[in-house]
């Protein structure tokens, strides 16, 4: 790009010498071909070193040229010939620039799957990774686990999870807090009714852990230290393996989240009558921001971590109570009695 600029801005340069003077003196060349200089300065009016500058300037043109024939001093070329002869080096440096730009191109592109391997090497504190083999994600949970050195957050949606997952968890939760990490664990107001989750609460309150819950846990997240996140893939299937995450502004963007929720969340266990009251006053507030927002009672049921027969039943008993004949009444009695704050 840099030849081609410098080569038309030589040519225009170059044109720039095309004066009205030097056309007349090619006007002459080409109409009487035997002229001379005398001749020319006589019937222009041009002296002659005047005339002999305009003469270079045609000839650098190539509108001009030396004459082979004895009896003239010069030929007039031209102008299509002049374009030829005048642009045809130009045009053929251009070409050999732009192949050897080309060359250089490619050569260097070449080395991207270099740059990129070293590069992912060099930042695999900042790598995001799906990995689809569940048995390979509870062997990376658990040798993060041991690694784990100040802090760890969980997450966990439903209304708590099978025993066996339970029990797999409390080995490797006790392992972690023996070290004196610090454990924060968020679960459903759902998961406070599930014995096997009261059993594991039990266990790791005593260890040190922090338990809380909250009416809706968005989605399953693990994080160690600040620096790894797990995910649940895009479905939330944990049978669909794990998103890893080790970006630090994805790992601080869920961090915060989890932050939010924690900060409203209402810790388990609760052993007081009247919190325990409290604790299903948020359940039901949520299930009427639910019905409020359109939702049919399987996804309410769904995100509450609660059955659709139970969730059906809170429905029902909300209706009743607010004296609605249908959802939609029931969801507008309850914004104007202030109960969706």
């Amino acid at each position: 790009m840099t030849r081609e600029v410098q080569v038309v801005g030589d040519l225009a340069d170059l044109v720039t010498r095309l004066t009205p003077d030097a056309v007349l003196l090619y006007k002459l060349a080409v109409g009487h071909p035997a002229w001379t200089i005398a001749e020319a300065s006589t019937q222009l009016g041009f002296d002659e070193n005047y005339l002999r500058e305009l003469i270079g300037s045609l000839t650098d043109l190539m509108l001009l040229r030396p004459s082979l024939d004895s009896n003239r001093q010069y030929d007039a070329i031209g102008p299509d010939s002049a374009v030829s002869a005048l642009l045809t080096s130009e045009e053929a440096e251009l070409r050999r620039r732009e192949a050897a730009q080309e060359a250089v191109r490619r050569e260097l592109l070449a080395l991207l799957p270099t740059y990129f391997e070293a590069r992912q090497v060099r930042r695999q504190a900042e790598a995001i990774d799906v990995v689809e083999d569940v048995a390979m994600v509870r062997h990376l949970l658990a040798d993060l686990a041991r690694r784990c050195r100040r802090e760890v957050h969980i997450a966990h949606p439903g209304s708590g999870m099978a025993e066996d997952q339970l029990s797999r968890s409390l080995g490797r939760d006790l392992m972690v807090l023996e070290r004196g990490v610090v454990m924060r664990s968020m679960l459903q107001h759902s998961a406070r009714q599930h014995i096997p989750t009261q059993r594991y609460v039990t266990a790791v309150a005593k260890g040190g852990a922090h338990v809380r819950t909250t009416p809706i846990v968005p989605r399953r997240l693990i994080v160690f230290d600040r620096e790894v996140a797990f995910l649940p893939p895009v479905d939330g299937d944990p049978k669909g393996g794990a998103v890893i995450v080790r970006e630090p502004a994805v790992v601080s963007h869920l961090l915060d989240a989890f932050e939010l929720l924690w900060h409203s969340a209402r810790p388990f266990p609760v052993l007081a009558a009247d919190d325990t009251d409290e604790t299903l006053d948020e359940l039901t507030q949520s299930i009427l921001m639910q019905m409020a927002a359109g939702a049919k009672d399987e996804v309410i049921a769904r995100r509450l971590g609660i059955s659709v027969r139970t969730c059906r039943r809170y429905i029902a008993d909300l209706t009743n109570s607010l004296g609605a004949q249908s959802r939609f009444q029931a969801g507008v009695l309850a914004h104007q009695r202030g109960l969706l704050d």
